[in-house]
């Protein structure tokens, strides 16, 4: 999502680079992975503080006078990022889809449905086609890998997966936060099914976070040590052939490449920005 600013292939020591995240989008998610990280190393200290590794790790981050607050406040502004990203998609979606089927009189539910599921992150009949692929690929019944558009469905999984994850941690948070004020309105074992939720809902989302995501953008061996695109805001040609095949072909013949399209077998050199 966000303007279409910035050019859709750059190409850069001879070898083409394809458009994926505008600077808005990288610095969100900057703040989205630095805060979850702080979060982590503030907060799991405290959940498995019988553990050998608790007390030194948690002493590194300030100890009990200082790491509550950088915990505090990590929380905070993962919140705020919350609200701020799904006012930022709402903007997109009023501003890009709404306001031009408004002028041209257009808008119903019908219309209205379809834009809301034409936007790149939402789930579509594509996702469940792509999945149905990669298993019929995996299992050896066909030797044609999913063509994915923009986002593949894994993408969107990873997008989505903190919408039901913060409105989750960040109002148990809030109430173990302001403890002593909230047992003067609820009940002690409200409270402490809000530290359950709220740990352990974190530990779902580390496990998840840092080994399934960080695994398919860091850690894998076409990747390692990172990918660059979420600094860069470009996927090289390589990567772009074979995670987004369908969008790349878009791309070169839209920008009259049509004769220098890769085939989606293209094992060509992994390189980057």
């Amino acid at each position: 999502m966000g303007k279409k600013k910035y050019e859709p292939i750059v190409i850069k020591n001879g070898h083409k680079f394809f458009y994926r995240f505008s600077a808005h989008q990288r610095v969100q998610h900057v703040v989205l992975f630095v805060t979850v990280i702080l979060l982590a190393l503030t907060g799991f200290p405290v959940r498995h503080a019988e553990e050998a590794w608790a007390k030194p790790l948690y002493d590194i981050m300030g100890g009990p006078e200082i790491a509550p607050i950088i915990h505090r406040a990590a929380g905070s502004v993962l919140l705020l990022l919350f609200v701020y990203h799904t006012i930022y998609w709402i903007h997109y979606f009023y501003k890009k889809h709404l306001v031009p089927l408004r002028q041209e009189r257009k808008l119903n539910p019908k219309t209205f449905t379809k834009a809301l599921l034409s936007l790149e992150m939402v789930p579509n009949k594509k996702d469940w086609i792509d999945i149905k692929q990669i298993w019929k690929y995996l299992l050896y019944f066909t030797n044609r890998p999913p063509r994915h558009d923009r986002m593949s469905w894994r993408e969107k999984f990873d997008y989505f997966a903190p919408y039901w994850g913060i409105p989750i941690l960040g109002p148990a948070g809030f109430a173990l936060w302001w403890r002593d004020e909230f047992s003067h309105i609820m009940p002690g074992f409200v409270l402490n099914a809000l530290y359950i939720m709220h740990t352990d809902e974190a530990l779902l989302a580390v496990l998840f976070l840092f080994f399934v995501h960080w695994y398919n953008v860091h850690y894998a061996p076409e990747k390692f040590p990172s990918a660059t695109v979420w600094i860069t805001g470009y996927l090289n040609e390589h990567d772009m052939v074979h995670e987004h095949y369908q969008e790349y072909v878009q791309i070169m013949i839209e920008n009259g490449l049509e004769d220098e399209i890769k085939p989606q077998s293209f094992a060509g050199e992994d390189y980057e920005w």
